[in-house]
């Protein structure tokens, strides 16, 4: 652990350090003087009971101590032994342990764009409340359905006020979307007047992979479904008299456009669009493309249009027509999209919305764009599972419960209150296991080694229904579904469960393999907090530049690299099976060491598997063309290197406790961390072994190596 900065102990406690000088008159005035004026060459000095308290307090629970604890120290004439050990099982100590292993681990995903699946955007150009709203995060409607305000007059219903204002609920309009919350003190997914709110508001829909939505609703933007058109569910769903089903109970209405039978879903259940000249428009295209050799290309499209007035408008129906030049086309209103087509601009293709609650919903109706809607885990077409944000596909919605969606804040730099959740949660997730071990008195290396796991809500929904479907992010559950802990998505609750045998503590966490996301990054990490061994390179000279040893593919023996990556290349393979920049555990299973298929990627033309990104396709010299087609995390190790990559992390904890550099780190910083500088060479030499004794005779019971250091003479006096 690598010790925090600080100066001797009169620096360290500033201001402090000046009023116990002065309650122990144990300085001159000319010390007390240079004090004040900043140095910190004054003599020690042995503070009163309750300044030494105060510092007790301060140090292990983070907070000062109560007008009673003072007063009993006061009475006694010292801190005795029981007031220590009180302060040591005060549940605070545990907070505070937190606080300074958050200073070793980093655990903090700040930056990282942790969101599952596909994103949720809502509708715009809806009349009324959806213009106001715009293209925002759906969680917005949250807000609004959780609102009720006091008008004197009920407002106009082109206004988000007429969905809250509590004059607007009357006995003549029982159900009005204002009586949600006159007749609940909160919403009521049971309340027809609620469900009228949630109706009201603009849908929710997946803004889609790269282009947005075009390859399924057409347009040249983010188009989303028709926010005033209801769909019903699909076969099977429950009867409502506003849709007549046929013989198989399939929903259809009577086309506008035709005045023949239309369905609203196709018979795999997939969403049609509407078919009328509003919702699937027919359009127009040249006579002869613009191409080469007459080819059609993007900008030969255009919609049809007619002349109102003075303003020309755009669309279909009585009236319009294509310009000059122009060939009309008949809109196929399915939902079948081709990523080639050329007319996706004008061949506008709009289905409906219904209500559902998906999961970041915490039980309210939200309006979501019927192809959305769609809960299908796996392709009608390809049979493959769906993945709505990375791949288009007219057949998959967000899931079960919405659990391959969800609420979009519009930017990565800016996450949903729903990704936040789940960000604090991975965050937290290295000190609570750590709370574990320090609330069960275990022996303190259990943290870098036990296979139990932890999760709140958020964190265990995530493993349970969504860690294939995060975006950006690679994770993999650390268990099967069935052993996560359960419980409520939103519930703060953190439990215990057993992870895979592969986990070892903290250091498989996904906040510590996404926050040092490299082999190399995991090793430095781990020997700069855990070993106080920092890599530093020696002040060397390297060779000229033009030395063929800059050109060496290995970096364990490039010249000016070799000095750390000596080490790092070998011990970074304790992380071999943790994919990089992911959290994915590469199971051997899965993913052998060696795979033959992955070898073919290095000839020119060759299909290379998605699974050989984590293996060496290319051999990057001579020597290395050995290693074509292994993981990639052997790349130019030793046979008894590479073995390390399966007994991972927990086998590196092992040696180094078998060395006593973990002891002698550990021991090293928490005397830092309490006294404000590290050991003196003195120290070192006199108390450091000691130290090291003691807590191995102990177990490496953390609280006792902590009642060490503050029980010795350094830390009870002010030098």
């Amino acid at each position: 652990m690598n010790p925090p900065s600080g100066g001797p102990r009169c620096g360290f406690l500033g201001t402090l350090a000046v009023i116990s000088a002065i309650e122990a008159v144990s300085c001159t005035k000319e010390t007390l003087e240079a004090v004040a004026q900043g140095s910190t060459a004054c003599a020690a000095v042995t503070p009163p009971p309750t300044r030494l308290l105060r510092q007790l307090s301060l140090d292990l629970r983070g907070a000062p101590p109560s007008p009673e604890e003072l007063a009993e120290v006061s009475t006694a004439g010292a801190v005795t032994d029981a007031m220590t050990e009180r302060l040591l099982a005060d549940p605070r100590f545990v907070t505070q342990v937190q606080r300074w292993h958050a200073d070793l681990l980093w655990p903090t995903l700040e930056g990282f764009y942790v969101h599952p699946g596909a994103g949720l955007w809502l509708t715009t150009g809806q009349r009324g409340v959806g213009r106001n709203l715009g293209r925002v995060n759906p969680e917005a409607l949250l807000d609004i359905l959780d609102r009720r305000s006091d008008e004197a007059v009920c407002p106009p219903s082109t206004e988000l006020a007429h969905l809250t204002a509590a004059a607007c609920c009357t006995a003549a309009q029982p159900e009005h979307p204002a009586c949600c919350l006159v007749r609940n003190r909160a919403y009521n997914a049971e309340d027809p007047a609620c469900v009228a709110k949630s109706a009201a508001l603009p849908a929710a829909f997946d803004h889609g992979v790269a282009t947005g939505d075009r390859y399924l609703r057409g347009g040249p933007g983010f188009l989303g479904c028709d926010p005033t058109l209801e769909y019903p569910p699909p076969r099977g769903g429950d009867a409502d008299s506003r849709f007549p089903r046929d013989a198989e109970g399939r929903p259809y209405y009577v086309s506008p456009r035709s005045g023949q039978r239309s369905y609203y879903y196709d018979a795999r259940e997939v969403p049609l669009p509407y078919d009328d000249a509003q919702r699937c428009p027919g359009y127009c295209r040249r006579a002869t493309g613009t191409g080469p050799g007459g080819a059609l290309l993007r900008g030969d499209y255009a919609p049809k249009q007619r002349l109102d007035g003075a303003v020309l408008r755009v669309g279909d129906g009585p009236g319009y027509a294509c310009p000059g030049g122009y060939l009309e086309v008949v809109n196929r209103c399915d939902n079948v999209f081709d990523p080639s087509n050329e007319a996706s601009d004008v061949e506008v293709r709009q289905e409906g919305w219904r209500l559902q609650r998906p999961w970041w919903s915490g039980g309210h109706w939200i309006k979501v764009c019927a192809y959305q809607a769609q809960e299908r885990t796996h392709s009608a077409w390809t049979g493959r599972p769906c993945r709505p944000g990375a791949a288009n596909d007219s057949s998959c919605g967000c899931g079960p419960d919405g659990t391959h969606c969800g609420p979009h804040a519009g930017l990565q730099t800016r996450v949903s209150r729903a990704d936040r959740r789940l960000l604090d949660a991975l965050a937290r997730e290295p000190l609570e296991l750590l709370r574990t071990v320090l609330e069960r008195g275990e022996d303190y290396y259990t943290v870098l080694t036990t296979r139990r796991g932890v999760a709140n809500g958020p964190l265990a929904f995530m493993y349970r229904h969504q860690a294939e479907q995060m975006q950006e992010l690679e994770f993999s559950a650390p268990a099967p579904a069935g052993d996560l802990p359960h419980g409520a998505y939103a519930d703060p609750t953190w439990r215990e469960y057993q992870r895979g045998p592969q986990h070892s503590g903290v250091l498989t966490t996904a906040a510590f393999l996404a926050r040092f996301p490299t082999l190399r990054s995991r090793i430095n990490r781990f020997r700069t907090a855990f070993l106080c061994h920092p890599f530093i390179p020696p002040d060397l000279p390297t060779p000229p530049p033009t030395d063929a040893c800059h050109r060496e593919p290995d970096l364990a023996r490039r010249c000016g690299c070799q000095h750390c990556h000596t080490s790092i290349e070998p011990l970074g393979a304790y992380w071999g099976r943790w994919a990089e920049r992911s959290t994915r555990y590469l199971d051997p299973t899965t993913f052998p060491a060696y795979n033959a298929a992955c070898v073919q990627c290095a000839e020119p033309g060759a299909s290379c598997p998605a699974a050989c990104r984590f293996y060496v396709t290319a051999p990057g010299s001579s020597e290395g063309t050995r290693f074509l087609g292994r993981l990639a995390a052997v790349q130019y190790r030793a046979d008894d290197e590479a073995r390390r990559m399966d007994e991972g992390p927990a086998a590196l904890v092992a040696q180094s406790l078998a060395s006593g550099e973990l002891q002698q780190c550990t021991a090293q910083t928490v005397w830092a961390r309490l006294l404000g500088r590290p050991l003196s060479d003195g120290e070192r030499a006199r108390v450091l072994p000691a130290l090291v004794a003691r807590f191995n005779a102990s177990g490496h019971d953390y609280r006792d190596l902590v009642r060490a250091v503050v029980s010795s003479p350094a830390y009870r006096r002010i030098d």
